[in-house]
């Protein structure tokens, strides 16, 4: 491994733990949320086990808001706040790049550039946490007009929030949800629950704000990590990239084909303009790469580092 492809694994390892700790931070953001929103649905007056207030089930939505402020836009929050520790990263290995000393150091306008990325990336978060109250809102609304059971509406609630009270494909999955919606045992069920996250984070479906936040907590990381390095590199006049990372089962054609290879940004562009595959997002190669949850990265490169056999030489 040469020191360019050191410096894009120093970068694929900090956006990786900061990922874990995203997921296991959300894991209990939520979990706590679906707490207070069943306690708050349990709030609501019930006559022969169903809802009857319409005029107080209207008014439940500042309640809701207000715990997934307290959970979800708290989590959203610390999650943009550490996109800081990937700009530090970026900037740092511009140290060890031989390139001049101004471009080695973080600017006035990269801060700007950090600001308007992590405001950017928040904004995301936001609208999940906009539908969502919505959504629970107008659930508790519908069920309680509708005559439905509270048993029944409270699981709907569940299944919004975590996602994890609906059937799958799955036998062990429809085991695990059937378990969680019938046991009275709370530590047993919480088990069932951890696992259900863990393992089958990516099978359930359904809407649900897990499924939604996962993906674009990933997304949106690995976003700013491309664009903040777009943005360094051009400024130090860096048009060539390394494309670095792993392969693996769900690795698409585009990031098999091309891992390892360097491009000029042209040549890039052109390249990912011409070619169609399965997941390709439509924005830009520099932010999405292989598309949604690719893991792959850009590392700025130069082509005069570089010997006639293709061996770096700085």
């Amino acid at each position: 491994m040469d020191k360019i492809e050191k410096l894009a694994q120093l970068r694929e390892n900090l956006v990786d733990d900061i990922e874990l700790r995203h997921n296991n931070r959300l894991n209990i953001a939520l979990e706590n949320l679906e707490k207070d929103v069943v306690d708050i649905a349990n709030e609501l007056p019930q006559r022969q086990g169903k809802l009857f207030e319409a005029r107080l089930a209207v008014e439940i939505r500042p309640k809701l808001k207000q715990a997934i402020d307290k959970h979800y836009v708290l989590w959203a929050d610390n999650t943009v706040r550490e996109y800081d520790k990937v700009a530090k990263l970026v900037v740092a290995n511009m140290k060890d790049l031989p390139i001049p000393a101004k471009f080695k150091t973080l600017t006035e306008i990269d801060i700007q550039t950090i600001t308007n990325l992590k405001r950017l990336k928040f904004t995301g978060f936001l609208d999940i946490a906009t539908e969502t109250t919505n959504a629970l809102a107008d659930n508790v609304y519908s069920s309680t007009i509708a005559g439905k059971s509270f048993s029944d509406m409270q699981k709907e609630l569940q299944q919004r929030i975590n996602g994890v009270y609906i059937k799958a494909d799955v036998d062990e999955i429809d085991e695990l949800v059937e378990f969680v919606a019938t046991t009275t045992d709370e530590v047993a069920r919480k088990k069932a629950i951890d696992r259900l996250h863990t393992f089958y984070g990516a099978d359930r479906t359904g809407e649900n704000m897990r499924k939604y936040s996962k993906q674009l907590a990933h997304d949106s990381l690995m976003e700013f990590d491309g664009q903040f390095t777009k943005a360094k590199a051009a400024e130090a006049g860096l048009t060539n990239f390394l494309y670095y990372g792993d392969i693996i089962g769900d690795s698409r054609p585009f990031c098999i084909n091309n891992r390892g290879k360097i491009f000029s940004e042209d040549e890039l562009r052109d390249k990912w303009s011409s070619e169609s595959w399965k997941g390709k997002s439509t924005s830009d190669p520099f932010i999405s790469r292989g598309g949604y949850n690719c893991r792959h990265h850009l590392q700025p490169t130069d082509p005069s580092w570089y010997n006639e056999n293709g061996d770096l030489i700085i």
